[in-house]
């Protein structure tokens, strides 16, 4: 009971703190080549109880870095994203010009597994 209540907030914070939910267009890519570290959140309504460790990451990352989790990416499962495929919902990638530097995925025991690998890619 308290797991659904807990994503309905979490998720509401991330959507109304600008989060973009991607559009994508027919070929995955709906911004071009990304100039800067990028944060692109693949999600799965079906797995939502695996995602929430992923959403208290992002709340506690959005404190150091706003404008990056502001400007995050969050991705419906199965749907194309450019060259980026996931397999593993969640998944959490940090990119930087196309490239993947970071790539959380699937079930974690803990946030710190999430936000210490986000925290040193962003921060350089």
């Amino acid at each position: 009971m308290a797991r659904p209540i807990l994503f309905a907030i979490i998720m509401s914070v991330l959507v109304l703190s600008s989060c973009d939910i991607s559009q994508v267009s027919s070929n995955g890519l709906n911004d071009g080549v990304f100039e800067e570290k990028q944060l692109l959140f693949f999600s799965d309504d079906k797995n939502i109880d695996r995602e929430a460790v992923y959403y208290d990451a992002l709340l506690d990352l959005q404190k150091e870095f706003p404008e990056k989790v502001d400007n995050m990416k969050v991705i419906a499962a199965k749907q194309e994203y450019g060259p980026f495929e996931v397999d593993t919902y969640p998944s959490l990638l940090v990119i930087d010009e196309q490239q993947i530097i970071v790539h959380i995925e699937g079930s974690v025991l803990s946030k710190d597994e999430i936000t210490k690998p986000i925290l040193e890619a962003l921060s350089d």
